[in-house]
């Protein structure tokens, strides 16, 4: 009998859960499996599943840009060329300036033969025959050489060969010392002021223009008239000095 207890339970458990299969108030049963599937999972191949295509944006159309009209031409000045592009060219030979000072320093050196001497020291004198010499005292000109060259950068060789002859009595070496017999005749008092300008004569030539004024001693030195000398100042090799020269008063 008690082994029958057991049994009857358990069948009474069967007969419940059937019940409730019928009833629907438990889980909803299992659906039966389509026809075309199986239980065998080798076999059952899902569809496949479909991917919206997504609709292509249509690219916006190019609006052709209008090709701009040409105005009127008008002439175009041609461009000034800076100074690196067209340097000018510079100037050969010395300035105005320059070749005035070149004049002065002419000036006094001819005086010192046809005007007055040069300037010296009167406590050293010497004697040579009958003619006395005093030495020359004038800085960078301490021989009868020095003297020579100094008169060749200013004027050329014929007109230093004139000044300074070579058996002169005016200017003498003594002991190797410069030495000079003073003389001078002073100015010309029939002469007045003078204005000087530098004409330019080409590349390797000027010409130094001085006019000086006329005076008449009777008429109490007054200004009758005036002289223009012309002096020309020329590159000879590679130095610029006076071909013709003269005092002027």
């Amino acid at each position: 009998m008690k082994r029958l207890i057991p049994f009857v339970a358990v069948l009474m458990l069967l007969a419940g859960c059937a019940q409730a299969g019928v009833t629907g108030t438990g889980a909803p049963a299992a659906s039966p499996l389509a026809p075309e599937e199986t239980e065998d999972s080798s076999t059952f191949s899902p569809a496949p599943e479909q991917t919206p295509e997504t609709e292509a944006t249509p690219l916006p159309t190019p609006v052709p840009t209008p090709a701009a009209t040409p105005g009127p031409t008008s002439p175009t000045a041609a461009p000034e060329p800076s100074p690196e592009e067209s340097p000018q060219p510079e100037e050969e030979g010395p300035d105005d300036e320059t070749v005035l000072a070149c004049y002065r320093r002419a000036v006094e050196a001819y005086r010192w033969f046809q005007a007055e001497s040069m300037p010296y020291d009167p406590a050293d004198s010497r004697t040579e025959g009958d003619v006395v010499y005093y030495r020359v005292d004038y800085p960078g000109i301490a021989a009868l050489s020095d003297l020579r060259g100094y008169l060749k950068s200013l004027f050329s060789d014929e007109l230093v060969d004139q000044l300074l002859p070579a058996a002169g009595r005016q200017y003498v070496d003594l002991d190797g010392v410069l030495y000079v017999s003073p003389g001078a005749r002073g100015d010309d008092l029939t002469k007045g002021a003078e204005t000087r300008q530098v004409l330019r004569d080409g590349a390797e030539r000027r010409l130094v223009q001085v006019t000086v004024e006329q005076l008449d001693p009777e008429q109490d030195f007054a200004v009758v008239g005036s002289e223009t000398y012309e002096f020309p100042y020329e590159k000879v090799g590679e130095t610029w000095i006076f071909t013709d020269f003269s005092l002027v008063r």
